[in-house]
C-alpha cells in the first residue's frame, strides 16, 4: 500500500524565513501537512494561514527557541507524540554571528553551537526513536 503525501506530516525548523519557508512551501505544495517551528509566534501563524489557504493542508505552529532547553524539549515532545506522527524532519533553523569568533561573546558562540549541532542531533534522535 502506498502512502499519499497528504497523509504525511513534516516538521520544519526555522520555518518562517529563507530556506525554511521555502522547504515548508514545497512540502505543502506536495500535500504534506506541516508543523512549523520558529521563535516568532506571530510570523508562524501568518505563514501557517498562507500555507493552509494556498495548499489546503493543515498546519500546526510550535513557537520554540531552539537555543534553549525548554524550546528543544517542546519540539522533542512533539516529535515523540505517537498519536500525531511526524514523517519528515527538516532541521533548518540557523543563525549567523556578525563578528569573527574571537570578537563574539562566548555565550553567543555557545548558543550558535547549540543551534547548529546539539539541537539537530537531539531532534534527529527524537524523530528516529
Amino acid at each position: 500500500m502506498t502512502t499519499r503525501a497528504n497523509e504525511l506530516t513534516a516538521l520544519v525548523t526555522g520555518a518562517t524565513a529563507g530556506l525554511g519557508a521555502q522547504f515548508a512551501r514545497q512540502l505543502a505544495e506536495s500535500g504534506h501537512h506541516l508543523v512549523l517551528v520558529a521563535r516568532d509566534e506571530t510570523r508562524l501563524r501568518s505563514s501557517a494561514e498562507v500555507l493552509e489557504r494556498d495548499f489546503s493542508i493543515s498546519v500546526e505552529v510550535l513557537p520554540a527557541d531552539l537555543t534553549s532547553d525548554v524550546g528543544v524539549a517542546a519540539v522533542v515532545a512533539r516529535l515523540r507524540d505517537a498519536s500525531r506522527p511526524v514523517d519528515v524532519l527538516v532541521n533548518n533553523a540557523g543563525i549567523g554571528l556578525l563578528n569573527s569568533f574571537e570578537k563574539n561573546d562566548v555565550d553567543d558562540e555557545k548558543r550558535h553551537l547549540r543551534l547548529h549541532v546539539q539541537t539537530p542531533m537531539e531532534l534527529c534522535h527524537a524523530a528516529l526513536g
